[in-house]
C-alpha cells in the first residue's frame, strides 16, 4: 500500500480497462473537474489510516463502490484526501487560533487600534476555518475502533456528533471571542474586573485541554510522512509543553492587570483605576514619564515602565514567560509574585502544576524510550536494526527499500512475534486461530468444497505466509508447479505466454490448484504482483500428506482436477481453432 500502482510500471492491456481509460480522457474539462472533486471524498490509499483498515486496492475499490452506491453525495469518507487535507489545515488553524487568542487579550488590549484590528481579522478567518470543519464533521464517516467498522450512514453520523457535551465542546472552539477585544478595556470598568477575570479564566479552562484535539489532527502529518511513532510522541510532548506554557504566561500577565483595576474596592478614585487610566492616557497622549513621578504603586510603575521604554508586546510576552517558568519550577524570587492574595494563590497553583508537568515529562519520555511491550516501538526498533544491517552489508538503495517494504507489509507498523505468541497456546487454539484467519480462503476453492472440517483444518495448518512486492514474479510461465497460492490481500496480474494480459486477481482469489494433484504440471501463465501482496502457499507435499490417508477424497479431487483440465484444454483448442479459421479466411 505504501508504494502505489504507477501507470509507468503497469500499463493495463485489458480491453475493458483501456476503453474506460479512453472514455475518461475524452471527457469535457468541466466533467474532469467534477470527477476530481468526486475523488476527493472517496477513500484513498494516500490517507495514512487506509493502510490499517483497508489493506489492499481491492478493499479500497469495494469501499468506494459502497459509498457511491448506498449513500448521498455529500458524505465524505474518513480516509479520503479531503479529510487528510482538511486535518492538516485545521491543525494549523486551530493552533494559530489557540495561541493568538490569549496573547491578544493579555498583551494587545491596550495597543493601538490598527494592530488590534489586524489580529482580529486574522483570528476571525481562523474561526471561519474551524466552523467549516465543525460542519464537515457532520458529513464525514467515522470508525468504530472496537470493531473497525467504517460507518457512512448519515443518520448514524449525525447521532454520533449529537452528544451534548461533544457538541458544546466543539461549538465553543470557533466562537469569535476576539471581537470582545474591541471593548475589553471598557468592560473592565463597566462590567467589573471580576467579570473579566471570569471571562479570561473561562477561556483558559475551555481551551487548555484543546491540545488533545491538536494531537489528533497532528497525527495525520507524521503518519503521512512515515515518521516513527516514538519520535511523533516526543514532538507531541514538546508541543503540549509549549502550549500549556503559552497559556499560563498570558494568564499570568493579564490577571494582575485585572486585579489592580478592580472597581469594587473602597478607594475607587485613586488606586483601583490607576493602572487602566494611566494606560488610556498613554494611548491618547503618549506621556508616561510625567505620570510615573506621581504613582507610588510598584506594580503600576512596573507596567508603566513597559510603555515608557516603548517595549513591544513580544518583549513583554517573553518576560512574562520567564517569570512563569521561574514560578512553575519553584525558583521564583519574592518580587516576582504580586502581593494581591488572588494572584498569589494563582501563582501557587501554577507552581504546583508546573512541578507536576516538569516531573511528568521525564516519565513520559522514559516510557517512550523503554517500552518493549508496545508494538509500535518494537516495530521502530526492528526497522532501525534493519537499516543498520543494510548499511553494514553495503546493500544497494533499491534492495534496502525492498527489505523495508517487505517488513512494513508483513507487520503493518505493528511488530509481533507470531511464532512466540502461537507457541503459548495449545494445538487446538492454534488451529482455531488459523481457521478463523484463513478458512475463507480455503473454503472458496472448488476442489475443497464439501471436505470435512478436520481436513480443512489440516490444510489451513499447512499454509505458509509469503510477501510479494510490486513487480515481483509469483509464477513464471513454462515453469513446473509444486504449490497452490491463496491471495489474502493485494492485486496480481495474469499474463499469457505471449505477453497478453488476461486479467487481475484480487483479495480472496487462488491459483495453481492443479499442482496439488499433478506435480510438475507446466505453468501456462505468468502471475505478477501489482502491489504489495500477502499470499499463503500450500505445497504439493503438505497437501498430499493431509489427503493420502483418505483415499476416497483424493480420488474425488483427482476426478475434479481432470475434468477441469479437460475443460481448459477444450476451451484452448476451440480458441486455437477459431484463430486458424480466421487466418484461413483472411
Amino acid at each position: 500500500m505504501k508504494r502505489r500502482l504507477k501507470e509507468t510500471r503497469h500499463i493495463c492491456t485489458i480491453e475493458e480497462t483501456r476503453i474506460s481509460q479512453a472514455e475518461d480522457r475524452a471527457l469535457a474539462r468541466h466533467m474532469k473537474f467534477l470527477h476530481a472533486l468526486q475523488k476527493l471524498r472517496l477513500a484513498s490509499d494516500r490517507h495514512p489510516s487506509t493502510e490499517k483498515h483497508l489493506k489492499s486496492s481491492y478493499q479500497i475499490v469495494k469501499e468506494n463502490e459502497r459509498l457511491l452506491r448506498s449513500y448521498p453525495p455529500y458524505i465524505v469518507h474518513p480516509f479520503s484526501l479531503l479529510r487528510m487535507y482538511s486535518d492538516v489545515i485545521v491543525f494549523i488553524a486551530m493552533n494559530l487560533h489557540l495561541m493568538l487568542l490569549p496573547f491578544a487579550f493579555s498583551f494587545l488590549a491596550f495597543e493601538p487600534h490598527p494592530i488590534r484590528h489586524m489580529v482580529e481579522y486574522v483570528d476571525l478567518f481562523l474561526c471561519l476555518i474551524l466552523a467549516a470543519e465543525f460542519a464537515l464533521t457532520f458529513c464525514t464517516g467515522f470508525v468504530v475502533f472496537e470493531t473497525n467498522e467504517i460507518v457512512l450512514e448519515p443518520r448514524k453520523i449525525f447521532l454520533n456528533r449529537l452528544h451534548p457535551f461533544r457538541l458544546a465542546y466543539d461549538f465553543f472552539l470557533f466562537l469569535p471571542y476576539i471581537l470582545l477585544l474591541e471593548v475589553f478595556d471598557e468592560l473592565i470598568l463597566e462590567a467589573g474586573a471580576e467579570t473579566c477575570l471570569g471571562f479570561v479564566t473561562f477561556l483558559y479552562l475551555a481551551n487548555i485541554a484543546r491540545f488533545r484535539d491538536s494531537n489528533r489532527y497532528f497525527s495525520v502529518i507524521p503518519r503521512s510522512l512515515q515518521i516513527p511513532e516514538s519520535k511523533t510522541r516526543i514532538v507531541q510532548v514538546i508541543m503540549n509543553t509549549l502550549y500549556v506554557l503559552h497559556w499560563t504566561t498570558c494568564l499570568g500577565y493579564i490577571i494582575p492587570v485585572l486585579l489592580q483595576a478592580n472597581p469594587s474596592s473602597s478607594s475607587v478614585d485613586e488606586e483601583e483605576l490607576e493602572l487602566l487610566e494611566v494606560m488610556r492616557t498613554y494611548m491618547q497622549y503618549r506621556k508616561v514619564s510625567a505620570l510615573l513621578e506621581t504613582i507610588d504603586n510598584p506594580f503600576v510603575r512596573l507596567r508603566l515602565s513597559d510603555f515608557e521604554s516603548n517595549t513591544s508586546a513580544t518583549y513583554r510576552y517573553f518576560r512574562s514567560m520567564m517569570v512563569t517558568l521561574r514560578v512553575g519550577m519553584a525558583v521564583s524570587e519574592k518580587k516576582d509574585i504580586e502581593q494581591h492574595f488572588v494572584y498569589r494563590w494563582i501563582m501557587m497553583l501554577v507552581m504546583f502544576l508546573g512541578w507536576l508537568w516538569f516531573h511528568y515529562i521525564p516519565v513520559v519520555l522514559w516510557r517512550f524510550f523503554d517500552s518493549p511491550e508496545m508494538a509500535t516501538d518494537q516495530y521502530d526498533k526492528f526497522m532501525a536494526n534493519l537499516n543498520a544491517f543494510a548499511y553494514n552489508k553495503h546493500l544497494s538503495a533499491s534492495l534496502q527499500s525492498k527489505l523495508r517494504n517487505n517488513f512494513a507489509t508483513r507487520f503493518r507498523t505493528r511488530y509481533f512475534d507470531e511464532e512466540m505468541i502461537m507457541g503459548l497456546f495449545p494445538q487446538n487454539l492454534r488451529s482455531s486461530i488459523r481457521m478463523e484467519t484463513c478458512r475463507h480462503l480455503v473454503a472458496s476453492v472448488d476442489l475443497f468444497k464439501n471436505l470435512p472440517y478436520f481436513i480443512l483444518t489440516d490444510i489451513v495448518n499447512c499454509l505458509r505466509l509469503e510477501i510479494y512486492l510490486q513487480d515481483d514474479v509469483i509464477i513464471s510461465a513454462g515453469s513446473f508447479g509444486d504449490s497452490m497460492y491463496f491471495l489474502a490481500m493485494g492485486t496480481v496480474a495474469v499474463y499469457a505466454m505471449s505477453g497478453k494480459e488476461l486479467g487481475h486477481l484480487t483479495d480472496g482469489a487462488y491459483f495453481g490448484e492443479i499442482s496439488l494433484i499433478k506435480r510438475n504440471q507446466q505453468r501456462t501463465a505468468n502471475v505478477i504482483a501489482l502491489e504489495a501482496c500477502e499470499i499463503y502457499r500450500l505445497s504439493h507435499e503438505d497437501f498430499q500428506n493431509v489427503i493420502k490417508p483418505h483415499a476416497y477424497l483424493l480420488n474425488r479431487i483427482r476426478k475434479q482436477a481432470e475434468q477441469r483440465l479437460s475443460m481448459m484444454k477444450k476451451k484452448k483448442d476451440k480458441m486455437y481453432g477459431k484463430k486458424l479459421i480466421e487466418g484461413f479466411l483472411q
